[in-house]
């Protein structure tokens, strides 16, 4: 830590008993969650939700993924590690076949089957959650943080399906966790080197998993440099790990564009797609939104051709933007959609996928995401020399607009928006332990 650093209080391990008590509560309700989605689907209860295998409607993705699963099983049986591993197919899916290697044995494909995969990443990311919030505010806030994500229905639900978004979440935790400890307090050279090659490995998962992220990744990384720099200047210190750090972290974000043709055979897709990320990528940034934002309104027909889609929860598919004028002028919308969405007119009509039930659940969720958006805001408030805070909303901020900007679809939206709104909970935690320190020191009227 640099001599002029302010001194912090010394956290408790990361696996001290009450992060492993909260883990081990977390992990017994995912299993008896997934364990709940698995009956329900087995014995159709709500076949409109969900198949026999448990896959849910409102992660169809899964429906496309789960045979590539079973095959990669078989061939890491069959014909070794070295072909499993090289063989076409996407990061998310090549890891969702190793426990069916050994279950298949006695099963076919179903989320128990994939179970252990998603409780690690469940754990994980509720693990990064604590940690991010003990590192920016202190350890009671990590603990909140951890369980509100850790309790959040929907969030729960998509952790027990056959997604690439837990992969992400938790490598994307690990690179704003290593930005926040470099901004809170420095790093001594060796551990400026090992946090720089942990996220130098989470951004380079990004670019496999989602490439379109990638933009978002550089304003990210870009905001921590600003106020790195910033308290360096103004601590007057030299900085030597910090310094490797970001080095290692911009060279990474760099130089693994020039590496695409590698990475190319990690995120293989069988099925055609509307849009190919990999082009895309080479536009222009005002392009590259205009181009994703319409793909949302398409679909890939039966024969092959595009055709539009039928999902039923747009925002905003009319809009085009043909010039960087017209984006400009939906910028306040995109603000808009991306903090509120889904609007309180959309929470009482039927989705296509989803339901009345989901829609209901969305707008629950809708209500309680106003609430942490606003407890966010006072942290941020009592925290307003706290840089790490002024990162953590500046960050979730720009993923939650540029999503505003880009997706047109609700579900869409609700997944792609997990990485940005943790970082909202994690000061909304603060500020919520706030207002009850407050509440809690009031002068009786016993008292008085």
């Amino acid at each position: 830590m640099p001599a002029n650093a302010p001194p912090t209080r010394k956290s408790e391990s990361v696996f001290s008993k009450s992060t492993l008590r909260l883990l081990l509560m977390m992990a017994i309700l995912h299993v008896v969650v997934t364990t709940a989605v698995f009956v329900v689907g087995k014995r159709a209860w709500m076949p409109s939700q969900f198949d026999s295998n448990g896959l849910g409607s409102f992660a169809s993705d899964g429906f496309t993924y789960q045979d590539e699963v079973m095959e990669l099983a078989e061939i890491l049986k069959t014909q070794g590690v070295r072909v499993w591993a090289t063989w076409p197919t996407q990061l998310h899916v090549r890891i969702y076949s190793l426990p069916l290697v050994v279950l298949s044995r006695w099963t076919g494909f179903n989320v128990l089957a994939v179970e252990p995969v998603n409780l690690i990443y469940y754990l994980a990311i509720l693990l990064l959650v604590l940690k991010i919030g003990e590192t920016v505010i202190d350890r009671r806030t990590g603990i909140l943080a951890a369980a509100i994500v850790g309790l959040w229905p929907s969030f729960l639900l998509h952790t027990t399906q056959l997604l690439r978004d837990p992969l992400l979440i938790t490598v994307f935790l690990v690179f704003i966790l290593g930005l926040t400890r470099c901004l809170k307090s420095g790093y001594r050279w060796q551990k400026g080197l090992i946090a720089g090659v942990l996220c130098a490995i989470a951004i380079v998962v990004i670019r496999i998993v989602r490439m379109p992220m990638w933009d978002v990744l550089w304003a990210t990384a870009l905001i921590a440099t600003v106020l790195i720099v910033f308290k360096m200047l103004r601590n007057r210190g030299a900085w030597v790990g910090a310094s490797l750090f970001l080095g290692l972290v911009f060279v990474t974000i760099l130089v693994t564009p020039h590496f695409q043709a590698s990475l190319r055979n990690q995120q293989r897709v069988k099925n055609r797609r509307v849009l190919l990320p990999e082009e895309v990528q080479t536009l222009p940034v005002q392009e590259q939104i205009a181009r994703r934002r319409e793909a949302f309104g398409l679909q890939v027909s039966k024969d092959g051709g595009v055709e539009p889609s039928a999902a039923g929860s747009d925002l905003n598919a009319d809009v085009r933007f043909a010039m960087t004028t017209d984006m400009i002028r939906y910028f306040p919308r995109a603000v808009l959609v991306g903090f509120l969405a889904p609007f309180p007119n959309m929470w009482l009509a039927p989705g296509k996928q989803v339901g009345l039930s989901g829609r209901l659940l969305s707008g629950a969720e809708s209500i309680l995401t106003y609430c942490i958006e606003c407890l966010a805001v006072i942290g941020l408030w009592n925290r307003r020399k706290n840089l790490s805070v002024w990162f953590l909303l500046l960050a979730a901020s720009a993923g939650i607009v540029a999503l505003g900007m880009v997706v047109s679809n609700i579900g869409a939206m609700y997944r792609l928006r997990y990485p940005f709104w943790i970082l909202l909970v994690i000061v909304g935690a603060g500020g919520a332990l706030d207002l009850f320190r407050r509440w809690s020191q009031r002068p009786s009227p016993m008292r008085s």
